[in-house]
């Protein structure tokens, strides 16, 4: 049975907030996001999407996951994604977070709220599934942008990203960039060329991925449940990323071969 549908609920005649549900969901939940996000988006509602989960794996104690997009001008976009036990606490984190994403462009935040906004931690990696029954579910390839660290860190932030992978604009390299904390990050490559960090950026380290096997990083990953690793891999040489998944197993990710 298909449970997906999508409520367009009014702020007011003419402004919907599409909210796309899969699985088992409270019937009010689509009215929740509209109490809760209407105030905060504003008349930026119309370009906002919301995606709201509850995943099937059974065990999961925060199987709920919401996402919201929105498309700001310029071609500007924010996400905000969280995950929680109970609507009414995912709710409230997704409008928290959502508000602390749109503070990254405050000409887009409600007055209001630029100064009762004292910050949040970023979300917390997903949860993953006892390792005997985990499994690499997504493998994606994709051909990453040409950014500099600084552009690239801003996607990091403004998608809501544990991790994001782009080639360094001078060094040409597959590079990805990780948030360490509070406007610090660390700048992961094979080989490691400090010739694309500016002197303006935020503390930033640089590290060497280290080279191994996806079997090696799986086995790492299955003993630490972190959240996710970087490593070359050892027949490619290119950089890849093995991540923790809402849904309690793995994804892939890695830059397209033949480019």
């Amino acid at each position: 049975m298909n449970t997906a549908r999508e409520y367009a609920l009014p702020l007011r005649p003419g402004i919907p907030i599409p909210v796309r549900t899969s699985g088992i969901v409270p019937t009010d939940a689509a009215a929740m996001i509209h109490d809760h996000l209407g105030p905060i988006l504003g008349a930026l509602a119309p370009q906002a999407r919301v995606r709201l989960t509850r995943l099937p794996e059974p065990g999961l104690r925060r199987p709920l996951v919401a996402q919201l997009d929105v498309q700001l001008t310029a071609g500007r976009r924010i996400r905000a994604q969280v995950a929680a036990a109970k609507m009414f606490d995912l709710v409230d984190q997704l409008a928290t977070r959502t508000i602390g994403q749109l503070r990254l462009f405050p000409d887009r935040l409600a007055e209001c709220l630029r100064d009762r906004y004292a910050g949040a931690l970023p979300p917390a990696p997903p949860e993953l599934l006892p390792p005997d029954r985990r499994r690499v579910v997504r493998r994606k390839a994709c051909v990453p942008a040409a950014t500099t660290v600084a552009e690239a860190i801003a996607v990091l932030e403004a998608m809501d990203y544990r991790f994001h992978l782009f080639q360094e604009k001078y060094s040409r390299q597959d590079t990805i960039v990780i948030r360490t904390g509070p406007r610090r990050y660390r700048i992961v490559q094979t080989r490691p060329n400090p010739i694309g960090l500016e002197v303006t950026s935020p503390p930033i380290t640089l590290t060497a991925a280290e080279r191994c096997s996806l079997p090696i990083a799986t086995a790492r990953l299955d003993l630490t449940g972190g959240p996710f690793a970087i490593f070359t891999e050892k027949q490619s040489g290119r950089l890849h990323a093995l991540y923790a998944r809402d849904d309690g197993h793995y994804g892939l990710l890695a830059p397209a071969q033949g480019r």
